[in-house]
């Protein structure tokens, strides 16, 4: 049995097959272990997971409601493709989301939040010097929920957990999107945490509108550099 399907499988004894089954291929799909586009075989997976294929069909199209999976003409499924307009309205929410958050917290900040902050920057670079791409993306998105986290206002993250699975589908990429297969280094990821800084430091000498246009900035570029790698991205226009 697939090792992680297993481990889904003992923490959740009571639940069913069908919904352990949807879960494990949610998980894939959203942490990019299940690339856009890529077909899925549903013979392959029944036997890995050790459950019957109509359990996985019946899972697959549950993820088709959340737009994760879509039908193909052959009557299979595939992971569905990126979305430029989908990247570009969740990259404008998240600029309203978090630099409205960076402005509260701007206003009520603490030493132990700064310090959880500067702890995530100093596990970014460590990341970034031992090319673990994987990790940087998950504290890139770690540091980013802090910052909406600490701002307090169970409204706006309220808002941003409505979109936070999306956000991470789009920040796993950038663990080998933007990846320089003949260099191997990830040229904007020391971008991304040179804003991070800008952000923190911001934070810390309460400059609100400062932090708000720093995540602004953040964001753009980030889009953009996402749509400059549309060669490795499968994205749909």
């Amino acid at each position: 049995m697939n090792t992680q399907f297993n481990e889904l499988l003992q923490k959740n004894p009571q639940e069913s097959s069908l919904k352990l089954v949807y879960k494990y291929l949610y998980r894939q799909i959203i942490s990019l272990s299940m690339l856009p586009g890529s077909k899925i075989n549903i013979t392959k997976l029944a036997n890995e997971l050790e459950v019957s294929r109509t359990t996985v069909r019946d899972a697959i199209a549950l993820l088709a409601d959340t737009t994760l999976v879509e039908p193909q003409p052959n009557q299979g499924f595939s992971v569905k493709k990126l979305n430029i307009k989908e990247m570009s309205e969740l990259y404008a929410t998240r600029k309203i989301i978090e630099g409205g958050a960076a402005k509260i917290l701007c206003e009520k900040i603490i030493p132990d939040q700064l310090h959880t902050l500067h702890t995530q920057l100093a596990a970014m670079e460590q990341a970034l010097f031992d090319k673990d791409y994987e990790l940087f993306a998950v504290l890139d998105r770690t540091f980013h929920q802090s910052i909406v986290s600490f701002c307090g206002n169970r409204f706006v993250i309220s808002a941003y957990d409505s979109i936070c699975d999306f956000i991470f589908r789009y920040i796993a990429y950038t663990a080998y999107l933007n990846y320089d297969y003949e260099h191997g280094t990830i040229p904007s990821t020391s971008v991304m945490l040179r804003h991070h800084k800008m952000i923190v430091n911001a934070l810390e000498n309460g400059m609100s509108d400062n932090a708000a246009a720093v995540i602004e900035r953040h964001f753009t570029e980030a889009e953009k550099s996402l749509l400059q790698q549309n060669y490795y991205l499968n994205i749909n226009e």
